[in-house]
């Protein structure tokens, strides 16, 4: 699991990013997280999702064309409709989605410990407190 603190720590191999989903309720924050990835040259395609229900939606229509889930998931854990752990639970119990080679990282402005503990009980890479930074998705890239 790597920490927000722990940039570089924890490097490993990992196929270039071209599909990122970013999930989260405030369309400022998904502007700001596909711009850092937009700068940083990760992702040819960075869809957007409001809430755990939307993302979920788009991951499940992805699957049925039979394409690539995306490498990289970001995801709020506070959100309306569906919220972060709600999406984690749905998304990782579908038979139809095999997230095998999706990296799923939490991106949250909760500090609660109990939040990065239940978290923690989901097949995720990462738990990062907002901000995104680039220094941060360099780390969880490279």
């Amino acid at each position: 699991m790597e920490e927000q603190s722990a940039v570089g720590a924890k490097a490993e191999k990992v196929q270039p990013v071209n599909t990122v989903l970013v999930v989260d309720d405030e369309e400022n924050w998904c502007f700001v997280i596909k711009r850092i990835l937009q700068k940083a040259g990760v992702g040819n395609q960075i869809f957007t999702a409001n809430n755990g229900l939307q993302a979920l939606e788009k991951l499940k229509a992805i699957a049925a064309t039979n394409e690539k889930l995306p490498e990289l998931i970001f995801i709020d854990l506070k959100m309306p409709v569906m919220d972060g752990f709600e999406f984690l639970e749905e998304a990782t119990q579908s038979p139809e989605l095999d997230l095998s080679q999706t990296r799923i990282f939490v991106l949250t402005s909760s500090m609660l410990p109990q939040d990065k503990e239940r978290a923690n009980e989901y097949p995720i890479a990462g738990f990062i407190s907002k901000p995104l930074t680039h220094q941060i998705l360099t780390s969880i890239i490279s």
